[in-house]
């Protein structure tokens, strides 16, 4: 899933237009309302890793937190089901909220030990 440069200077508004919205609807569906609300609701995460330096994006859904490799996965059944089996889409709402909140520069950062991102990996790719 890559936004055109159309689209990021859309999102990159300070607040988007009722067309704004209904053209991401029609190219998205409701993913992009939920991917939208998400953001919104402060729920994308960018956990940095110390020493590694590494990071990984995290969203809080409703059931649980996913993780997000930019524009590639998703650890969502949604993702699973709809982007890789069934080939109807080519994001979840999780992929597209992490994209809205980086263009946005609307996310929490979170500082963390490698040790303890080991951990989180773990909890982050269990698929229930």
């Amino acid at each position: 899933m890559t936004l055109t440069a159309h689209e990021v200077a859309l999102i990159s508004k300070d607040e988007l237009k009722q067309a704004d919205i209904e053209y991401f609807r029609g190219k998205y569906g409701l993913r992009f309302i939920r991917a939208l609300r998400a953001v919104e609701e402060c729920r994308v995460a960018e956990y940095h890793f110390k020493p590694s330096g590494s990071t990984a994006w995290i969203i809080r859904g409703l059931r649980r937190e996913y993780l997000v490799i930019p524009e590639i996965y998703c650890s969502c059944r949604s993702f699973y089901q709809s982007v890789v089996i069934a080939r109807k889409v080519d994001a979840c709402y999780h992929l597209l909220a992490q994209r809205i909140a980086q263009i946005r520069n609307s996310y929490e950062v979170v500082e963390s030990t490698d040790a303890e991102r080991r951990i989180l990996f773990v909890y982050w790719r269990r698929t229930d």
